[in-house]
């Protein structure tokens, strides 16, 4: 028996606001939010940023609970940010989430039964994730705040992110592609 043709997967259309969705989000908000509770952040050398694992919680939890559930996992992925403000880290966490949950539904799930294709994708959507949604949406929060960085403003600002976040870029597509890789379809599947 396939992926699609196991009771339960079958093409239907999922309502944008679950209890499952909602379950998801919870979840995997609360992991994100743990991490930085736990204190299991370490400074970025020369720059007041942190690095940590908790993307691999916002990128799974976005992919899998949808726009609404992006919401619920930005909030608690950003709400203690040690960093910078709040407000930068749950808007640039909420973006993340939230383009992981469509690039998701509409790149990668339809190619479930296809696994080298899905993997590769997943893992070209989490250098996105970082590179071209998330570091970005930090900067412009930082710059906001702090409107004369030491780096130059925020190209400068921006390419210094970009470099620090490589090794946490690196370990999250390690554990999020094994987990995309270990997980059945039925418990991947986008809830909304």
């Amino acid at each position: 028996m396939t992926e699609s043709s196991a009771p339960g997967l079958e093409e239907q259309r999922q309502p944008l606001l679950s209890a499952r969705a909602i379950g998801y989000a919870a979840a995997f908000g609360a992991g994100a939010l743990l991490v930085v509770a736990l204190g299991l952040t370490f400074p970025i050398p020369g720059i007041n940023v942190v690095t940590d694992p908790r993307e691999s919680f916002v990128t799974l939890g976005g992919a899998f609970s949808g726009p609404i559930g992006a919401i619920i996992v930005g909030i608690l992925a950003g709400i203690l940010e040690p960093g910078a403000p709040p407000p930068v880290s749950i808007v640039a966490h909420f973006g993340g989430a939230l383009f992981m949950a469509l690039y998701y539904k509409f790149l990668i799930w339809p190619l479930r039964e296809r696994r080298i294709p899905s993997l590769v994708l997943w893992i070209v959507g989490v250098l996105i994730y970082y590179e071209l949604v998330v570091v970005p949406l930090f900067t412009i929060g930082l710059v906001v705040f702090y409107p004369d960085p030491e780096y130059g403003g925020f190209f400068g600002l921006l390419v210094v992110l970009w470099g620090a976040v490589i090794p946490e870029m690196v370990l999250t597509m390690i554990i999020t592609t094994i987990v995309h890789a270990a997980v059945p379809a039925r418990l991947r599947r986008p809830n909304w």
